[in-house]
């Protein structure tokens, strides 16, 4: 089984993107809840308005599943709004309340992937060795929620669990991963799933000049690039792009123990005919790059 890189926990306060919830009214009135039975999903949302001329408990069953900040003693025309996060039924009722119409029902189903639970990473693409935060949160914001975090490197054929971490008070979460390949991660919590993202890596690509019209090239990776070019360009500041001015064939050096242990050293060595003082800089194509790299290029450097 290929290995994931992972670093360590980091806590944020904010969170990735949701997938939008829904938001539906139950309302009391003195004949009864209406209407007395909902069917909602994870992540939505359900308030309860009171408006009737006297105050009203509102009592769910199941008791856990879901937060209400407000608490559920409602005031004549006020309101509390509750969001709920697991798959079952709900009885609704007031214990002051004995007849029929003050009982109702709330069913949730499962939502898609990411309405309940968020993830997003940052950055999307990120260079070999560096490290890419995931973070989410629980739409309901319960705190110490055990959420797994799991990961899918390019070229493998499932998920493999990376570790769980735990909510904070708004139900957000964070962790830091470095990826070797395009991974893509997902979160879980019970029977609620993220929506999958990928996080992209770029082969780390070095240019250095070593005298006049003469350059190397390294490309650390998580695999050998032996046998694959490089492109070597120049900028055109009159045509507003960059110009290829010959190719360059990477040879297999050393493997490192940094910044990814193993990390292959792929290099080369060449001469070009070019000016002095010019900007230039390799590239890695995406066709060179491979199904599981993104395109790179190295910083620019005068020539």
């Amino acid at each position: 089984m290929k290995r994931l890189v992972v670093l360590t926990l980091a806590v944020v306060g904010g969170a990735a993107g949701s997938a939008p919830a829904a938001t539906t009214t139950m309302a009391i009135t003195s004949n009864g809840y209406v209407p007395k039975a909902l069917t909602i999903a994870t992540g939505d949302s359900v308030v309860f308005a009171n408006q009737d001329t006297a105050a009203h408990q509102v009592v769910l069953k199941p008791t856990t599943g879901f937060t209400c900040p407000s608490g559920l003693v409602i005031q004549p025309g006020q309101s509390s709004t509750c969001t709920f996060v697991t798959v079952t039924k709900y009885s609704v009722s007031d214990p002051n309340r004995k007849t029929a119409a003050f009982k109702g029902t709330i069913t949730v189903r499962a939502g898609p992937p990411g309405s309940a639970l968020s993830l997003g990473a940052s950055p999307r693409v990120a260079v070999y060795g560096s490290r890419v935060t995931l973070s989410g949160r629980l739409a309901a914001g319960l705190a110490n929620q055990k959420i797994d975090i799991s990961g899918q490197e390019c070229g493998a054929s499932a998920m493999t669990k990376i570790t769980t971490v735990t909510t904070t008070t708004d139900g957000s979460y964070s962790f830091v991963v470095q990826p070797r390949k395009n991974t893509t991660y997902e979160s879980r919590y019970k029977a609620l799933s993220s929506a999958p993202v990928l996080a992209k890596v770029r082969p780390k690509v070095t240019l250095r000049k070593l005298a006049a019209r003469k350059f190397r090239v390294t490309v650390l990776a998580a695999e050998s690039y032996a046998g694959k070019f490089v492109l070597f360009q120049r900028y055109s500041v009159s045509k507003r792009r960059w110009i290829t001015v010959r190719s360059a064939v990477l040879r297999a050096r050393s493997t490192l123990t940094t910044p990814i242990n193993p990390t292959s050293v792929s290099r080369t060595i060449f001469r070009a005919r070019i000016k002095a003082r010019l900007r230039v800089r390799a590239l890695l194509t995406q066709a060179q790059a491979g199904g599981c790299f993104a395109a790179s290029a190295s910083a620019t450097i005068r020539s």
